[in-house]
């Protein structure tokens, strides 16, 4: 019996801290580990894309594209990462309507992604703002934000690809990744 318990806290003792590993801009990543189905899902704009799964949602992306889970207060937050580009999410209750983004500065279209009603903003000058596409029922009583900054033309076309893709249904995550403690000042 002890010994059935010393397993089990090494092993959960060892996935803390394999989940808390640090990265390069102060994020936790939750894993560099792409979730790769190679059958494709209607909608692929290209062949080749492949399903990138972050649990109660997943895109479908060009070969090489990786989801990392970061520290979130409130909501679950990630970033889709491949070709340059950077896609981030929030996916909570307090996920960002993107009412900032609106006429005549953005372009915004209302209409149904994966079944649910969706708004996509995209600046006019690219380069200049945000392109991303808002979901205000993603399911579990949550809302989804999946935006980059800044993005080129061609990133934003991508961008705009990658947002058709996005399909619900999978499983929420057990936590969200706590952020690390605050460092004391050291004098």
């Amino acid at each position: 019996m002890r010994l059935t318990i010393s397993i089990c806290g090494a092993v959960f003792i060892g996935l803390l801290a394999l989940l808390s590993s640090p990265s390069g801009d102060g994020a936790s990543a939750k894993s560099t580990t792409v979730q790769v189905d190679h059958a494709q899902q209607p909608g692929a704009k290209e062949s080749g894309w492949h399903k990138v799964d972050a649990g109660p949602f997943s895109i479908l992306a060009p070969s090489g594209w990786e989801f990392h889970q970061l520290d979130g207060a409130d909501s679950y937050i990630g970033e889709f990462v491949g070709d340059g580009v950077v896609l981030r999410f929030d996916f909570g209750g307090y996920s960002n309507p993107l009412k900032e983004e609106k006429k005549p500065a953005y372009v915004v279209i209302h209409k149904s992604i994966g079944g649910r009603r969706a708004k996509i903003v995209s600046p006019r000058v690219p380069g200049h703002g945000i392109t991303g596409v808002y979901f205000r029922n993603a399911g579990n009583a949550s809302a989804l934000t999946l935006f980059g900054k800044d993005l080129t033309p061609t990133q934003q076309q991508l961008a705009q690809e990658i947002f058709e893709t996005l399909r619900f249904g999978g499983p929420p995550p057990r936590y969200v990744v706590p952020p690390p403690p605050p460092t004391k000042n050291v004098q």
